[in-house]
């Protein structure tokens, strides 16, 4: 089979019974056009067998290394631009040349890249050969040029493609993704470069391996000093994916970063975990894809992507190392599909396996077991009933983050995700429901005030709707420093429990200050009262030039 790479050849197959011998590798053509059916390159001579892909400006074709010892299959890439189209939609010259001359620019950066990239990834396509034809002409048409790029083919298929096939992905294999794929893009990004169009149909599984392979390097950016500006080149991304600082209607700057790749990595997460194209979450960047996709994530996984969709780049993972130390510090839970008690289901085994242990004793004495089971509901009963505050606080300084805060001795610091520190009462299980303080850092992407932040906030509130109801709102002064103070309650539809939460937000230096404390409705009142005198009270800025919070003073 031969397939002819002219673009709207009328009968583009061709069969011959025999095969080209080296002799006469470039004397056999199209029967339908007289394009020639064996691409001469700088490097060799290829065969195109058929089709495999079509864009908006040129078309993949898989092919044969007739020049390679094991005859290898490659795939081709044919650059074919469209400038009568281009003209119509665009009609002043200088930016249909701007848009052809970019065109061209990708197709050969591109080239660079793969060269470059796939020889030292492991995950990139390797580049075999890259050189322009001019094609005879035919009919109507005159002599074309054409770019054409040969490339390593990967047997396998895309996730767009394993997705429609299998259906959605588990947590387990999203984490398997990320795992993957993170380093790819990490190693992309230290060569300076942004793929910036992330998305699943560019992202193939190799069958033999299962290795994921990063392709379509025709929208790459070489950066310079971190930043450039897409207005000085024509943007390649797919909508629904990208950023909005790629999305030029956006009226932004038009900067992009490796968090714009990041973006759309966590955009194909989601892609992957609900099996239906992201379009809907679009209209407001993705803020509400929460509400109808934890149910089948861990609050952990929710936790990271949602860092990764900030709209705000500098708000998100600023390298996909960081997500990957992330993505390896989390734990998968599922979530319930009821709501759970307060003791946790470990809990729950240790406390049978100690009543096995004691079945014995009882035939021999009932009064022997009745001070351990009285143990056992004291233990009960303190998770679910009041706690008293204990007067001895502990004092923690995260001096790098310029911080400085109390907290009673009854509560316990326990690690957390995207969140500077996280305080919960002793002795209780961590889970969902378990009340809990917490503060985090968001680094401003302008210089915002503190009336400027408080609306952005509490409007992320209104958007929750009928699940969500202000109860108290104003400000509040936290030392010298003057605040903002907000408490809500929500509805978690997926657990169908209620919480409320309470948050204070201060602004300083380009970063907003968040102290939350969040618990289910009916424990809210236990520890509101602590929270907001003992800690939230004692929040401090601190100048300090130390790199790791200091241990707890006693």
């Amino acid at each position: 089979m031969y397939y002819c790479t002219r673009p709207h050849c009328p009968s583009p197959e061709n069969r011959f019974p025999d095969s080209p011998d080296s002799h006469a590798k470039s004397g056999i053509f199209c029967q339908a056009c007289g394009m020639p059916l064996i691409l001469r390159g700088k490097r060799g001579h290829y065969q195109t067998i058929k089709p495999v892909g079509k864009g908006g400006f040129g078309a993949a074709f898989q092919a044969i290394d007739l020049d390679s010892v094991n005859q290898r299959q490659c795939v081709i890439k044919r650059l074919n631009i469209k400038i009568d189209e281009i003209r119509e939609e665009y009609k002043n010259p200088e930016i249909v040349d701007k848009i052809v001359e970019g065109i061209k620019a990708a197709f050969d950066r591109e080239a660079q890249v793969l060269e470059f990239l796939g020889d030292n990834s492991g995950n990139i396509p390797t580049l075999y050969d890259y050189f322009s034809f001019t094609a005879p002409a035919f009919g109507q048409q005159e002599e074309l040029e054409f770019k054409y790029l040969v490339q390593q083919y990967i047997e396998g298929e895309n996730l767009s493609q394993e997705l429609r096939r299998k259906g959605r992905f588990s947590e387990t294999e999203i984490l398997n993704f990320l795992k993957q794929i993170l380093p790819v893009l990490q190693f992309i990004h230290e060569q300076n470069s942004i793929h910036r169009d992330i998305k699943p149909s560019n992202i193939v599984r190799e069958t033999a391996t299962q290795r994921l392979f990063l392709i379509d390097f025709g929208a790459v950016k070489q950066v310079v000093s971190g930043e450039t500006n897409m207005k000085k080149s024509v943007p390649f991304f797919t909508k629904v994916y990208a950023s909005p600082e790629q999305r030029p209607e956006e009226g932004r700057i038009g900067e992009i970063y490796p968090s714009s790749d990041l973006y759309s990595l966590a955009v194909t997460c989601l892609e992957l975990l609900t099996a239906t194209t992201p379009v809907d979450y679009l209209n407001n960047n993705y803020q509400n894809w929460r509400q109808q996709a934890s149910k089948i994530i861990s609050p952990s996984l929710a936790n990271i992507l949602d860092k990764m969709l900030k709209v705000n780049p500098r708000h998100r993972f600023q390298s996909a190392a960081e997500v990957m130390t992330a993505v390896n510090e989390y734990r998968i839970t599922t979530p319930r599909t009821e709501p759970p008690t307060i003791i946790d289901k470990q809990f729950k085994t240790f406390i049978d396996k100690k009543l096995k242990t004691l079945q014995p004793l009882l035939i021999k004495s009932v009064f022997l077991i009745i001070p351990i089971i009285a143990g056992v509901i004291g233990v009960n009963s303190y998770l679910q009933s009041s706690t008293k505050v204990v007067e001895v606080v502990e004092v923690v300084e995260y001096a790098k983050s310029g911080i400085k805060f109390k907290y009673p001795k009854n509560w316990q610091e326990t690690p957390a995700i995207d969140k500077l520190t996280r305080i919960i009462p002793k002795n209780m299980i961590s889970s969902f429901l378990t009340p809990e303080f917490f503060i985090t850092i968001d680094e401003l992407f302008h210089s915002e005030t503190l009336a400027d932040y408080t609306k952005f906030s509490i409007g992320q509130i209104e958007a929750l709707g009928q699940n969500a109801k202000i109860i108290k709102s104003g400000q509040i002064q936290l030392g010298e420093t003057q605040g903002y103070q907000v408490v809500y309650e929500f509805r978690d539809n997926i657990h169908k429990v209620n919480f409320q939460e309470m948050q204070v937000w201060i602004v300083n230096d380009k970063k907003a200050y968040i102290l939350t404390y969040r618990a289910e409705d009916k424990s809210y009142p236990e520890f509101a009262k602590t929270v907001e005198d003992t800690i939230i009270k004692s929040f401090r800025l601190e100048k300090s030039t130390s790199e790791k919070p200091t241990s707890p003073i006693w």
